[in-house]
């Protein structure tokens, strides 16, 4: 993978929305952007990603999980161009 970006903890059954920004107008590579599980039967479904172009012609990106295992999973965000 291209990048690895941030990532938390998500509780079974949960859906938590993310955000990342580079702070430039080209674009970074997110074509392929997924919730990387950490722990053992970690089970995540990256359910939608979004490319936002603001004001200023700056890109940014979002992300949703949502945690469709039985236990409370560790991740990490990765991503780039396939």
């Amino acid at each position: 993978m291209a990048w690895t970006s941030g990532g938390g903890t998500i509780a079974p059954g949960a859906t938590q929305d993310w955000g990342f920004y580079w702070g430039g107008n080209g674009d970074v590579g997110p074509q392929l952007i997924q919730a990387r599980p950490l722990n053992p039967n970690g089970l995540l479904y990256t359910i939608e990603i979004a490319e936002v172009l603001d004001g200023n012609h700056y890109l940014s990106y979002r992300a949703r999980v949502r945690n469709a295992g039985p236990l409370t999973v560790t991740f990490q965000w990765r991503g780039g161009s396939v």
